[in-house]
């Protein structure tokens, strides 16, 4: 995967109180070939005032405003605008460390899983979710159970 776009697709609505440091964690990665398509899913706070602020600001981010439809159509609108050759998907109230792509860059597999760690507002641990436990489940069954909510999303696919 190593120098392959990495297309991330955050879907936000009223994100306003925490979508900086969403994007902000995406601005501030060490592997730096990516775009970040943002879809505003109809939100009534500052949120798509915010992502036009950082579309301004660097021409890797792209905002899509759409009427409120849900997460799961929000990603699919994303997936349709992405240019790259794999997709992250990352909830408007996540961040990702600072070398999350460069790990991510060292596979070439069609999924990659990564655990995820639940924080507070303090960087409390509140629980750890081992996506990794999927990894024997085929793309398809991985991403249509992901669409219906019965695994939660965690995961960098090849488009």
């Amino acid at each position: 995967m190593k120098n392959k776009l990495i297309s991330v697709i955050i879907p936000a609505y009223n994100s306003e109180k925490y979508i900086r440091k969403s994007i902000d964690s995406v601005i501030n990665q060490t592997y730096t070939t990516w775009e970040l398509i943002v879809i505003d899913d109809g939100s009534h706070d500052k949120t798509f005032e915010i992502l036009k602020q950082y579309t301004k600001a660097d021409v890797r981010i792209h905002a899509i405003r759409q009427e409120n439809a849900g997460p799961g159509i929000a990603r699919n609108v994303g997936i349709a605008a992405a240019k790259g050759d794999y997709a992250v998907f990352i909830d408007s109230d996540d961040f990702v460390e600072e070398e999350y792509f460069e790990l991510l860059a060292k596979h070439d597999e069609d999924v990659v899983f990564i655990n995820v760690r639940n924080v507070d507002e303090n960087g409390r641990v509140l629980k750890k979710e081992y996506m990794s436990k999927n990894k024997h489940l085929t793309k398809d069954t991985i991403l249509r159970s992901q669409m219906t909510g019965r695994i939660n999303w965690g995961g960098c696919v090849r488009l």
